[in-house]
């Protein structure tokens, strides 16, 4: 099954939809209809919750409790719900802290987190090809929240967008290798603990044979303990080690406040 993307539908419908907001409201006469957009998209993000981004239509009107094809007098077709998906978890409500208040360090801190828990919520996210976005209200909204994190940072606008980039791939990249799920039909026959059960005997067979030297010489079980979580912040303190000189070079962001983020 292919890998759906965002704007593979009508972008015009799309942006329709997605801003449908910020036009002229018409009223109509009579009952309030059973369905709205709103609804739709929520469905369909609690479907896909379930069932991974290659979820049918069909799922997304069994959850509504409805026809098979009511939804389509409210949507077109999967391509554009997936942008109205994509676009509503962008969606920040107003109860995030300042961000210019906390520092530019502890600011994309807190983006970084923030976005790593959005994909453990939802791990379809990561099979969703967003190479050309669409953008509606709430992705922008979310956009301009983690602008304000260089409010008091002299760097220049392609550079804030670089260190954006940078921190959403590099929460990204180590969210796929950890939170991707297998998809039902597809699932590899053994689990995840049997799976590693039958390679045990060849690595150690591997290791004793004195061909791998480094690998033999990492002691302790501690070495592999490393979880999704703890691999992104590594990742995330090194690069915002490595940008800080940069980041303070201009004095106007003269404090550094920590947050540091315990999991268990």
């Amino acid at each position: 099954m292919a890998t759906p993307q965002t704007g593979a539908g009508d972008p015009k419908r799309s942006l329709e939809l997605l801003w449908r907001g910020f036009g002229p409201q018409q009223s109509r006469p009579g009952p309030k209809p059973r369905l709205t957009v709103d609804r739709i998209v929520e469905a369909a993000i609690a479907v896909a919750d379930r069932e991974g981004s290659c979820f049918g239509m069909r799922s997304v009107s069994a959850e509504l409790g409805v026809g098979a094809m009511t939804i389509y007098r409210y949507v077109p077709g999967k391509d554009e719900l997936v942008d109205l998906m994509i676009d509503r978890i962008s969606r920040v409500d107003g109860t995030e802290p300042d961000l210019a208040a906390l520092g530019w360090r502890a600011g994309l801190e807190m983006i970084a987190e923030a976005t790593w828990e959005v994909h453990e919520r939802h791990p379809w996210l990561l099979e969703i090809n967003q190479r050309r976005p669409v953008f509606g209200p709430d992705s922008l909204a979310g956009y301009d929240f983690a602008l304000s994190a260089f409010a008091n940072a002299e760097v220049d606008d392609r550079e804030k967008n670089l260190i954006i980039t940078s921190v959403m791939n590099l929460v990204m990249g180590t969210a796929r290798q950890y939170l991707l799920r297998d998809r039902a039909e597809a699932a590899p026959a053994a689990g995840e603990q049997e799976w590693w059960e039958v390679q045990a005997p060849y690595l150690n067979r591997a290791i004793e044979s004195g061909r791998f030297p480094n690998i033999a010489r990492l002691e302790g079980e501690s070495s592999w303990d490393i979880t999704g979580h703890q691999a992104m912040r590594y990742l995330l303190d090194r690069f915002l080690d490595g940008l800080a000189p940069r980041m303070e070079a201009g004095g106007r962001d003269g404090t550094r406040l920590e947050l540091r983020f315990r999991r268990d």
